[in-house]
């Protein structure tokens, strides 16, 4: 009679199967998404097979953590992070034009000209123009522009992008690479893969298993957002994390568990020195010159050594803006304060939530947003970071910005689908999610009502998010207890134990 190990080993192992399956459904799904005919961004049908993709995606990495055969799952993580990647390249962007303006930023430093000192019409930059970024009419016909088109988005506008993204953008510029929108995918590519790593070597000194990174892999933030739109958000999402990595060290082995415990205790993090809190500063100081919604990430980092790591945030953001504020002046701000108006944000219309669900008016809105955050902000800061990780803490004030603003840019939640990732809260992609049928029902004709859509969106995210809270305030893992006190408004549904599965 076989042996139990034996049946074990005999029977297929349908996680791995499932996930092989899930993979190849993701795959087929971006090549339907990118076979969607029109101009940027897109038209109706992109919606469904985005959504489509989240599912699958979420589903796959499901099935990669699940399966037990680890070699395997990890093989086939690594080739359909690679496939995802590959696919997107093979052609122009699909939901945003942003590369284009990165790579005219990065073709105005090249030839000496300060980036926020001129809008891309003006006559002083007449000679920097070419037939790809300012087509003639044959080209304007080709991607369905009328005569005329531009490809850059607000020709007339200084550039919106802080120092670290414009260096990163005159980086690429002289890096080789293949032609035109393609060079800036690949090198998105690249960093969205750094950030994969980054996720798995963070989880695993966590005691986490690093197929999680999968959550985020396989999604339409990687490979729609970052690998087929270049978005250089992914760079401060990697400066960002880098700098909780610097700042949490672990030890290299989790201590030994009470003998009454079945699981082993978790890696304990170490008070950092003045040093690393200042690398880590400076890593987070980089994110914010990069994008500068990082700077939330700031009250969960400095909890410990304060001084240190916002000193050396601060010295980067300013050294980094230092050249530019010599050269033009407040003229640095470039395109944000009318970005804000554009936005929404000045008159409070953006924040859909609290104007859709609790039909605050525009002041009100502004009032309660800016409350609410200053309130996270404050509950972070009181926080114990031996029992509160970074990550976690960062996720709280990212989140609430996110639920508070609701923006509606998809790539901005690379970030938070990061951070999701290494604290262990999944449900938070939900939130993320949530930005695809905002964005597109700005430019699309979609069936509905449009403002119904977009405030319905957001809402069902946060259901998502407090019914998860709910469940992990009631639940107990077997043999480990919920610190509740640790987590006073965002409580984590236990994802892994941090059991290490045999490898085949």
């Amino acid at each position: 009679m076989p042996s139990a190990a034996a049946v074990s080993r005999s029977r297929p192992d349908r996680a791995l199967i499932g996930a092989g399956v899930g993979l190849a459904g993701v795959l087929a799904t971006q090549l339907a998404v990118r076979a969607v005919p029109g101009y940027l961004p897109g038209r109706a049908g992109v919606l469904p097979g985005v959504l489509v993709w989240w599912v699958l995606g979420i589903a796959t990495a499901a099935s990669l953590v699940r399966t037990a055969n680890r070699r395997a799952a990890a093989g086939l993580l690594l080739a359909g992070i690679l496939a995802v990647h590959a696919v997107a390249a093979t052609g122009p962007p699909q939901l945003s034009d942003d590369l284009y303006r990165y790579a005219w930023d990065g073709r105005v430093q090249a030839a000496g000209v300060d980036p926020y000192r001129y809008g891309p019409l003006d006559p002083h930059l007449a000679g920097l123009r070419d037939q790809w970024l300012f087509p003639d009419a044959a080209g304007c016909a080709a991607i369905e522009r009328g005569p005329h088109c531009i490809r850059l988005n607000y020709p007339r506008a200084h550039t919106i992008y802080p120092p670290v993204a414009q260096a990163y953008f005159t980086a690429v510029h002289y890096l080789p690479g293949p032609p035109r929108e393609h060079k800036l995918q690949l090198y998105g590519s690249l960093l969205s893969l750094a950030l994969t790593g980054l996720l798995m070597r963070m989880l695993t000194t966590r005691g986490r298993d690093p197929r999680y990174a999968a959550f985020y892999a396989l999604s339409p933030l990687a490979g729609l957002e970052v690998g087929s739109d270049a978005h250089v958000d992914v760079l401060g999402a990697l400066l960002a994390l880098a700098g909780l990595a610097v700042l949490t060290r672990r030890s290299a082995r989790p201590p030994a568990a009470p003998s009454s415990s079945p699981q082993p205790s978790s890696p304990q993090p170490a008070s950092p020195s003045r040093w690393r809190a200042a690398a880590a500063g400076a890593l987070l100081g980089a994110a914010v010159a990069v994008k500068l919604y990082p700077a939330l990430l700031l009250p969960a980092a400095a909890r410990r050594r304060p001084v240190a790591l916002v000193g050396a945030a601060a010295g980067v953001v300013g050294l980094a803006y230092l050249p530019h504020l010599l050269a033009v002046g407040t003229g640095v701000l470039g395109f944000l304060p009318q970005y804000l108006d554009v936005e929404g944000y000045g008159q409070g219309a953006r924040f859909l939530l609290l104007v859709g669900v609790l039909h605050l008016g525009g002041s009100a809105a502004k009032a309660v947003a800016v409350t609410v955050l200053a309130a996270v902000t404050v509950a972070v800061w009181r926080t114990d970071p031996d029992r509160v990780p970074p990550e976690r803490a960062a996720l709280w004030t990212v989140g609430a910005a996110f639920l508070v603003a609701t923006p509606v840019q998809p790539w901005y939640g690379v970030l938070l689908a990061a951070l999701a990732v290494v604290a262990g809260r999944l449900e938070w992609l939900a939130v993320a999610a949530a930005a695809h049928p905002v964005y597109l029902s700005l430019f699309t004709d979609l069936p509905g009502d449009a403002w119904t859509l977009r405030v319905t969106s957001y809402a069902m995210a946060a259901a998502i998010v407090l019914a998860a809270t709910g469940l992990r305030h009631r639940l107990t893992v077997p043999g480990r207890q919920v610190d509740r006190d640790a987590e006073p408004t965002l409580l984590a549904l236990p994802l892994d134990s941090g059991v290490r599965a045999p490898e085949r």
